[in-house]
């Protein structure tokens, strides 16, 4: 074997494995699940940096509001001081369609929102219950109408249960 050849057979390799990455592995493993798992790892940790990191602000100014930048910043840094996430529960997730007409939907398949309902404790065993708005990263997803694969789930919002939430709106049920 040449050493043209053996070049051109990692290359390949390498390629497919970015490909199996890409299309296969990344879309099993991106869940809501995750991204909720991410932030309360860090809080839990006491780590606000991190949380901050896994709470990604939506990027468009027009539906961020000055108000949920103060909550991001806010309850991270309460939830990471109190030590929140070490143990927890999601209670419910509300599926919902975020193409055409908003509503929810029977399962994960067609949904572009995941509302997560947790419980968390901190480190003295207080229970928190809060609300986890998880989105696919464009917040609109066609799904099998547009052929869609790949999510992308990306953590915009945190709230406690009860306070509304503010970057999706009434249109979304909150």
């Amino acid at each position: 074997m040449t050493r043209t050849s053996i070049l051109l057979a990692v290359v390949g390799v390498g390629i497919a494995s970015l490909a199996a990455w890409a299309f296969v592995i990344r879309p099993v493993l991106d869940t809501p699940e995750r991204r909720v798992a991410a932030y309360l790892g860090a809080t839990s940790a006491g780590n606000e940096v991190a949380a901050l990191d896994a709470w990604v602000p939506y990027p468009s100014n027009v539906l961020v509001s000055d108000e949920l930048r103060a909550r991001r910043t806010a309850l991270t840094h309460e939830l990471s001081s109190l030590r929140v996430g070490a143990t927890y529960a999601v209670r419910s997730v509300d599926w919902w369609r975020t193409c055409c007409e908003p509503g929810l939907v029977d399962g994960e398949s067609n949904a572009g929102l995941a509302r997560m309902h947790v419980i968390a404790t901190d480190r003295a065993g207080s229970e928190h219950r809060l609300v986890f708005e998880v989105w696919v990263k464009t917040l609109t997803w066609w799904g099998d109408a547009a052929g869609e694969t790949v999510k992308d789930w990306t953590l915009y919002e945190v709230h406690r249960e009860g306070e509304p939430c503010q970057l999706a709106g009434r249109i979304f049920g909150c």
